[in-house]
């Protein structure tokens, strides 16, 4: 009778166990997802200030463990082919995107023409299976022929990532 008892309380939990090893979710934010982005910056010159619409709008991303505790590797492959590589921070449902420099060269018709660096960062949400990014450009664009710099800012740009299946 004892021998009985004893193996149903070891069954109970060993199947507690290994229910709670299944948890669908044990990494918020780790995986495949497919990325949108929208929005602009603007490129303020002398007096007035130039909107230029966000280049990188679609692509891939994968986001990885890192080395440390609580930080990601983030792989960002645009629908262009250019691949970025960034790093970030994750607490609890927030994820962080760390300061990411590049430069771009930006044309738009005759108003603009030159070379842009540009630092990037966000911060996100995770809601369900899908991560809503608040993204931040700042840098300098430096005009072509005439070498005059301006400054550049976000402009209401967001970026919507969802959990690839």
């Amino acid at each position: 009778m004892k021998a009985k008892i004893i193996t149903i309380i070891l069954a109970t939990i060993l199947i507690t166990i290994f229910f709670a090893s299944c948890e669908t979710n044990r990494r918020p934010f780790l995986g495949e997802y497919t990325y949108q982005s929208d929005g602009k910056i603007n490129i303020g010159m002398l007096v007035t200030g130039v909107d230029v619409p966000i280049t990188d709008k679609m692509g891939q991303m994968q986001i990885m463990k890192g080395e440390d505790k609580g930080k990601v590797v983030i792989i960002k492959t645009g629908i262009d082919g250019e691949i970025k590589r960034l790093s970030g921070e994750i607490s609890g449902k927030e994820i962080s995107i760390d300061e990411y420099t590049y430069e771009k060269k930006i044309e738009l018709d005759t108003i603009i023409n030159g070379k842009a660096k540009i630092t990037y960062t966000a911060k996100g949400k995770l809601q369900d299976n899908t991560i809503v990014f608040d993204d931040n450009y700042s840098g300098y664009f430096t005009e072509s022929e005439t070498g005059a710099v301006g400054t550049i800012r976000s402009n209401n740009a967001i970026t919507i990532a969802k959990l690839n299946d």
